[in-house]
């Protein structure tokens, strides 16, 4: 199941991609692909966060300690919201000086520009359910997370077509589609975690609450994880970087675009 999740995450960029590519275009297509080591990122610090946040799950779950381990979950809920605030005010700001920075062509920066704003305006759907996947893999269900995920997935292509194509909203149509959906698995992940029937996960709305002792200890976990993911999602930030400067999206084809 965590496999199949991975490879799933990596299906609303691609289905973004896709279908811009052939409705809107080439340039669309390519402002979508500029923007996906950005997310990747962003994915992999909040993957990192996520095993942390399942590591000390998984201890107060084995240890039957249903106090600490609500607290742990409620805590893990505000860290995702402070953190997704955070982005909200900070990611729009500086999206086209780092797209600029990145040596992004005039010709994609503006579609670009409004993918990522609009991604970060919806964020915390994004960093939501990986966090809430983390702590249901941390309880041992990691099947869940995954069910959560297909849906998602199938319901992003449905509103990619539905945004892009019967409602002509170009690049910002598949953001939009791609954060819908990402809520609706958190909506979903929320339900399996406060449902009265499974007293093994259940949490209540008190226990979403900061505690710095238990960010300390999600953080010195997770960390690690997010900084060595966020290694080679850089790389690719720097490769993109590359391309960008040596490539005139105008001229590429579709075709093209998907080699590169």
């Amino acid at each position: 199941p965590l496999l199949l999740g991975n490879l799933l995450q990596q299906m609303y960029n691609t289905a973004d991609s896709v279908i811009v590519g052939i409705y809107v275009g080439d340039n669309a297509l390519a402002a979508v692909g500029s923007a996906s080591p950005i997310l990747n990122l962003l994915l992999a610090l909040f993957v990192g966060i996520a095993t942390g946040a399942g590591i000390l799950v998984a201890q107060y779950f084995g240890a039957r300690d249903r106090e600490r381990l609500s607290g742990v979950i409620g805590n893990c809920m505000t860290l995702t919201l402070v953190a997704s605030a955070i982005i909200m005010v900070i990611g729009p700001l500086v999206t086209r000086p780092l797209l600029e920075l990145l040596n992004t062509p005039a010709s994609i920066l503006d579609w670009c520009t409004d993918y990522l704003n609009i991604f970060f305006l919806g964020i915390v759907g994004f960093a939501a359910y990986n966090i809430l996947s983390g702590v249901l893999r941390g309880l041992g269900d990691s099947l869940s997370a995954l069910v959560f995920l297909i849906v998602a997935t199938v319901l992003n292509i449905g509103l990619d077509l539905l945004f892009v194509v019967v409602i002509p909203l170009g690049v910002g149509g598949a953001a939009l589609a791609t954060i819908i959906s990402q809520f609706v698995s958190v909506f979903l992940c929320m339900g399996r975690l406060m449902n009265p029937v499974s007293g093994e996960c259940q949490v209540k709305w008190r226990e979403v609450r900061f505690d710095p002792e238990m960010t300390r200890m999600i953080l010195s976990y997770g960390l690690p994880s997010g900084l060595q993911n966020s290694v080679i999602a850089l790389a690719n930030v720097v490769v993109q970087s590359n391309i960008n400067s040596s490539v005139s999206y105008t001229h590429l084809t579709l075709p093209t675009i998907l080699r590169v």
